[in-house]
């Protein structure tokens, strides 16, 4: 089996298994917060991964569901995403996220990015607190 040549996603010094790990959490992080900051290269890479994710999870239905918590690895982010953030976007086919630069990251002069959603984060529903029984004693 050969290499794939003019690979999409750049390697970033990692190897599979670090990079997909990477890829996964800022995921998880951008659906669970609304935005983060990285390097650019990473931003650039997050923007199109979510919006594949995003297009998978506009079905609404089990499988969907079921896609996108594989390949996030969490099932609480992939109820959030279909459920709160999906919704909020509209109609919207792509375009899910923004990369604004936000200047050069002083340890090694990278430069960095935030990337966020389009929308705002709506709010997760809180469940009600079930009254506690008050029992009293004669």
């Amino acid at each position: 089996m050969g290499r794939r040549h003019h690979s999409i996603i750049a390697k970033l010094n990692r190897n599979t298994k670090e990079r997909k790990s990477l890829f996964r959490i800022q995921l998880k992080q951008l659906i669970e917060l609304g935005s983060l900051i990285t390097t650019v290269t990473k931003a650039k890479i997050i923007k199109r991964l979510f919006d594949r994710l995003a297009a998978k999870a506009s079905g609404g239905t089990l499988s969907s569901r079921r896609l996108v918590a594989a390949e996030l690895g969490s099932p609480k982010s992939a109820n959030r995403l279909v459920d709160l953030i999906i919704p909020a976007m509209g109609g919207r086919r792509s375009g899910f996220t923004t990369i604004q630069k936000v200047g050069v990251r002083r340890g090694d002069s990278t430069s960095t990015a935030s990337i966020s959603l389009i929308v705002p984060l709506p709010e997760t529903p809180k469940k009600e607190v079930k009254a506690e029984k008050v029992i009293k004693k004669k």
